[in-house]
């Protein structure tokens, strides 16, 4: 069909699936090349389809569809990052919360580095060249992307509530530890972590230990692997570990969460009988005497 060998629909958005807007695009960007042939035999169809007409001309507008290509392929080629990030903050069931500050630290640095670049890759320059427009218009255009990107990621995550203790619990992180100098070592300036404000001379010995173990071969083993190994030599410490690893890191779970409770209610908001409810009451009321 239209020169696709295995045609499939477009990848629609979803409000609470950040990455599908992105996937749309790159869907888009793929198939443009037979939307030409198709929207034209669909507009020939139907002549007096307003919508129809209306794509169909800018379609056949060699210097529209340039510019849709040109920021088509921009932004797919510059999504790949956010994507990864994307599905990192989207993961469910993961103890990946010691890896929040340095997904973000990386992110940062990524977007700051295409707020001012004078250079988007050759394949894009040459796109621009071959729809014969200026590349200065359009890198301006594209450092104005990232410059939004920017100022949107500054004006939340910096500043976020959780961000001292994203950067804390790093230290549940071994290749953190054993990576940096001494100063993070120190458990002292973990205090964010209300077991690390007062600690006792065991949690301060098991401390002693985990920061000497530096010649010890992690791998690529899971953090509540790694510290569920460590509950004979370090439990207390170990305990800790396992209740900040798998802090949630993404309001996604507990969206679901409510969207699934709403689904099981019915209109009177219980999910369960009145007779059940009754049942119930009269064991928590007369629990002590049954």
């Amino acid at each position: 069909m239209h020169g696709i060998s295995s045609p499939c629909k477009i990848p629609l958005y979803n409000k609470t699936c950040w990455n599908s807007w992105f996937r749309m695009i790159i869907y888009a960007k793929n198939h443009i090349i037979y939307w030409l042939n198709f929207f034209k035999e669909e507009f020939n169809d139907d002549k007096k389809h307003n919508t129809l007409a209306a794509i169909n001309s800018c379609l056949q507008n060699e210097q529209e569809l340039g510019i849709i290509t040109i920021y088509l392929n921009f932004i797919s080629s510059y999504a790949n990052e956010f994507i990864q990030d994307l599905d990192f903050f989207q993961q469910l069931k993961k103890p990946v919360f010691p890896l929040v500050e340095l997904r973000l630290q990386h992110l940062t640095a990524y977007i700051e580095s295409y707020r001012n670049s004078t250079d988007f890759g050759p394949s894009l320059e040459n796109l621009i060249t071959q729809y014969r427009f200026d590349i200065n218009e359009f890198y301006a255009i594209f450092r104005m992307a990232f410059e939004v990107a920017y100022n949107k990621f500054i004006a939340h995550i910096p500043n976020h509530p959780s961000r001292p203790l994203f950067n804390a619990c790093q230290v549940f992180n071994p290749k953190y530890i054993y990576a940096g100098d001494l100063l993070r070592k120190n458990i002292r300036q973990y205090s964010v972590i209300k077991e690390f404000t007062n600690p006792s001379d065991d949690l301060l010995q098991e401390w002693g230990i985990y920061c000497g173990l530096e010649n010890e071969f992690l791998g690529e083993i899971e953090l509540d692997q790694y510290w569920l190994n460590k509950m004979t030599q370090l439990p207390i410490l170990s305990n800790i570990a396992l209740d900040y690893i798998w802090l949630p890191i993404s309001s996604c779970s507990v969206e679901r969460s409510f969207s699934m409770y709403n689904s099981l209610l019915d209109n009177d908001r219980q999910n369960l009988s009145k007779d059940s409810l009754k049942r119930l009451s009269m064991m928590y009321f007369n629990g002590r005497r049954i």
